[in-house]
This record gives structure tokens, C-alpha cells and sequence, in this order.
């Protein structure tokens, strides 16, 4: 009897362990598809998917990108909460830590910075600045189309950065 019962936590533990590799989906599939419903404005279902992704991956730094852009669900930066800009902020530092080394990403949070903080007239908040960050986006390769795609999700036309920016790519 003790024989039959090690051999079936055997077979439990295999079949457990089976079923939990079987249930956790490609990253990388669920990325995608956020990414699809992040163009048809589903904010609350790209952030469940962005959110997927990472707990499945932490080091995909794309999903901390798009997950940024899908908390804004839309809106300015300047008429967010302090709380919402600081988690977008920590976002795009995270993607930029897990390599991300496209000037979108610095662009976006120069952009994010500066319409929150400088368009609300915040003096105090913790660094970097706007302009670090501009520093450090004209320092790298910059994907123009995803640059692009992100200026025509963020509705900042009277931001003076925006508007540098729509003038040079254009």
C-alpha cells in the first residue's frame, strides 16, 4: 500500500506540474494581442493583458511600455492624478531598465513629465527632469514610426514639446 500511494504523489506531482507549464501562456502572444486591443481603445483589457505579460515575464520590456500607454486610457498627462503619472513614470524607467533602448521611451516620459509637472506648475517632484530626459532621447536611435504611433495617442496639441516634436517628424 505505502508503494501505490509514493508512485500516485508521483504521478500527482507530474500531472501538477504538467497542467501548470500548460496553463501559462506565450508572452509574446498575450503581448500582441494587447497590443491589438490597445488600437481599439479596450484600456481596461490591454492593461489586464500588459499585466499577463509581466507576470509571466518581468523582463519584457515592451509590456511596460504599452502598459504605460494603456494607463492613460486616452487622456492627457496634465489631467491626471499625481499617483497615475508616478506609476506611468515608473513604467517607462522599468522598460528602459529591462533594455529598451528606444528614444520613444525617453520621449514618451519627457512628454508624460512635462505636461504633468511643468503644464501644472509643479516646481517640486522628484528627478529626472523633462529636459534630462529630452537629453537622453536625442541621444539614441529613435523608432519614427513607433514615435509616431505615440504621438498620435497622446492628445497634448498645446504642449510645447509636442509640438517640437510633431514639427520634426513631419
Amino acid at each position: 500500500m505505502a508503494q501505490f500511494d509514493q508512485r500516485w504523489q508521483q504521478v500527482y506531482r507530474q500531472l501538477n506540474i504538467n497542467f501548470q507549464i500548460a496553463s501559462s501562456p506565450d508572452p509574446t502572444l498575450v503581448l500582441n494581442q494587447g497590443i491589438k486591443l490597445l488600437e481599439a481603445n479596450s484600456y481596461q483589457q490591454v492593461i489586464n493583458a500588459f499585466t499577463l505579460v509581466l507576470e509571466i515575464d518581468r523582463s519584457m520590456s515592451d509590456a511596460y511600455y504599452y502598459l504605460a500607454l494603456a494607463l492613460l486610457k486616452g487622456r492627457r498627462p496634465k489631467i491626471l492624478k499625481r499617483s497615475e503619472v508616478e506609476e506611468i513614470d515608473q513604467l517607462l524607467s522599468a522598460a528602459t531598465s529591462m533594455g529598451d533602448s528606444d528614444g520613444t521611451v525617453y520621449w514618451f516620459r519627457a512628454l508624460v513629465r512635462d505636461d504633468y509637472y511643468n503644464g501644472n506648475r509643479i516646481t517640486n517632484y522628484p528627478p529626472p527632469s523633462a529636459m534630462t530626459l529630452f537629453n537622453k532621447a536625442l541621444s539614441c536611435q529613435t523608432n519614427i514610426d513607433r514615435l509616431r504611433a505615440l504621438l498620435a495617442r497622446l492628445p497634448m496639441f498645446d504642449n510645447e514639446l509636442y509640438g517640437v516634436l510633431v514639427q520634426q517628424i513631419l
